[in-house]
């Protein structure tokens, strides 16, 4: 029985010295992850990263009532780091926040353990005593769970003098930093079928010592996320009316167009992912340091620049477009640059053939690589006519930027101005140029013309209608010069233009007398037909008519020749 209490006793002893030597073994230890790894777009200069998690095990608890130790993060990107600045006293202070033991949204202001906490001072001065377990208790008074970040230099972020009490072995204490915004753009899209990655550097540094895993991370991946493309119209000049022809902004991923939030709206659940241009967001922050922090100043902007419009020529667009999955944007009134907006109609303003319009992402889905296909309005009248030419039109993100560092003024989103081009409508003129190969009005004799507009027929062609400039060539009596151009009035559709050398005639074509020679007429219309009569005074004794000649390329026939004049019209053959 004696030996049975010896041999109890030492195994006890030896249990006992077993879990002390364990506990004191049991070195503090943290790894670091990231939370997800999203792609972000090449055009971006303010673009969020994934957030990491660095979770630790181990280490001795401080005593109770002691000061926690305390410990500086610092990190480093791989390129420019853009989270916005606060404006503080210290223009350093930024949005990106790192919080303590995953805290809770909680609706109350008060302090409460397990809310979300702010540290009063950047950098943090608060010194916290321990509680002597290994918990924390963030989020009471006097125990802040959320901290500033500063930005320093241009690639990297500190939180400085972070309270940080090892949990021992019942615990674990996690550290989690959001609201880091990265320079996509700087690094730009990979040219193999390795895609260019935004990389962190980890450093952790003070009173303590703490052994880090994983201190390299990739928290972001850099994709092209829009492609702008136009459908070419051809108009003509002469047919007035409203055309429309289409432009598109294709998304590349599912999340490169994205909604934004109100500023009462909260995104301050930890760990969930919300797809909006607003990161982390707590709205309870406000009069707290890190007011605002994490609100983005707009969603997802799409500009569609229109350049070489001819003029008397009107541009509108739509005030809401759409996708085929959810997706929805409004028009806004803003500068070339899609940065301020307000309310506005469907116009678009032009000065010198150019003009822009910019629409703001109201609704995303983010399970779906969606286009917007916007319809752009072109009306034009008869009366001015139109001018001739190519217009053009480039799409971009907006608002774009040239400020590639943290900003406590430039919106985030932001992007590079790097315009993808496309030709959208070309206005042609209508022409038809006839040539009446004899006229005369000597000797006796006169000549009577005639130039029917036919576009108005059964066949539901677009009606044209234009005016006609008559060019003559030859000699007045006596060997006088050949009258001067004359341009009639506007030539409506089913109508004619009738004159004779010696008397004038209709829409103000004056008398030609004593004239011989040819005429070449161009009619603002595609559908010019002419007719010649030469005869003697009277029509008593001499008389011939002829059809004038079409000098034009065949319209209709693709195959038709070039020819001098460089105008297509109706080419009628017997």
């Amino acid at each position: 029985m004696s030996g049975f209490r010896k041999a109890f006793l030492l195994m006890a002893v030896l249990v006992l010295v077993t879990g002390i030597a364990f506990a004191q073994s049991t070195p503090l230890q943290c790894v670091a992850n990231s939370g997800t790894t999203p792609p972000v777009r090449a055009e971006g200069v303010a673009e969020e990263v994934g957030q990491v998690i660095i979770t630790c095990t181990g280490g001795t608890s401080t005593t109770a009532n002691q000061p926690i130790p305390t410990f500086n993060v610092q990190i480093f990107l791989s390129t420019n780091v853009t989270s916005r600045l606060l404006g503080h006293t210290q223009a350093i202070d930024s949005e990106a926040l790192l919080l303590i033991d995953e805290p809770a949204f909680c609706n109350n202001t008060t302090a409460t353990v397990g809310c979300q906490l702010v540290a009063s001072t950047v950098p943090n001065t608060q010194t916290v005593t321990a509680s002597g377990s290994g918990l924390y208790y963030g989020g009471a008074t006097g125990r802040p769970n959320v901290f500033v970040g500063q930005v320093v230099g241009t690639n990297s972020i500190a939180w400085l003098n972070i309270p940080f009490d090892p949990p021992g072995t019942t615990s674990n204490r996690v550290i989690r930093l959001a609201n880091v915004r990265a320079n996509a753009n700087q690094l730009g899209v990979s040219s193999t079928l390795i895609p260019t990655s935004i990389n962190m550097f980890i450093s952790i540094s003070g009173t303590g010592s703490l052994s880090l895993a994983n201190s390299q991370l990739t928290v972001a991946y850099v994709q092209l996320g829009m492609k702008f493309s136009a459908t070419p119209a051809t108009y003509n000049q002469c047919e007035a009316g409203t055309k429309t022809f289409n432009i598109k902004f294709a998304e590349q991923f599912g999340t490169a167009f994205r909604k934004n939030i109100p500023a009462t709206t909260p995104q301050a659940t930890v760990g969930s992912i919300y797809n909006t241009e607003s990161m982390f967001y707590n709205p309870n922050f406000a009069g707290t340091q890190a007011a605002t922090a994490g609100l983005a100043t707009q969603a997802t902007r799409l500009i569609a620049r229109f350049s070489n419009v001819p003029g008397n020529v009107a541009l509108s667009v739509p005030l809401t477009i759409t996708t085929a999955d959810g997706d929805s944007a409004t028009l806004v009134a803003a500068p070339t640059d899609g940065s301020t907006a307000s309310t506005a109609d469907g116009s678009v303003a032009l000065s010198g053939g150019a003009g822009a319009a910019v629409w703001e992402v109201t609704a995303s889905n983010s399970g779906a690589i969606s286009t917007f296909t916007v319809p752009v309005s072109v009306a034009y009248k008869a009366n001015p006519l139109p001018g001739l030419g190519t217009a053009t039109v480039s799409g971009n993100y907006a608002p774009t930027t040239t400020v590639f560092t943290a900003s406590a003024s430039a919106p985030a989103p932001r992007f590079v101005d790097n315009p993808q081009s496309a030709t959208t409508f070309t206005i042609n003129s209508c022409r038809t140029n006839l040539l009446f190969p004899f006229v005369t009005n000597v000797s006796g004799f006169d000549t009577g013309l005639v130039i029917s507009n036919t576009s108005s027929d059964p066949f539901g062609t677009v009606p044209q209608r234009g005016p006609c400039t008559l060019n003559y060539y030859g000699s007045t009596s006596g060997g006088g010069a050949a009258p001067g151009v004359q341009t009639s009035g506007t030539v409506n559709e089913g109508t004619q233009l009738i004159w004779t050398l010696s008397n004038g005639g209709n829409l103000g074509v004056a008398a030609t007398p004593g004239f011989m020679g040819y005429i070449i007429a161009q009619c603002n219309f595609q559908f010019a037909h002419g007719y010649a009569f030469v005869s003697d005074l009277g029509a008593s004794r001499v008389a011939e008519g002829y059809l004038a000649l079409v000098m034009d390329k065949d319209m209709f026939n693709t195959g038709d020749g070039a020819t001098r004049t460089g105008a297509s019209s109706e080419k009628l053959v017997h």
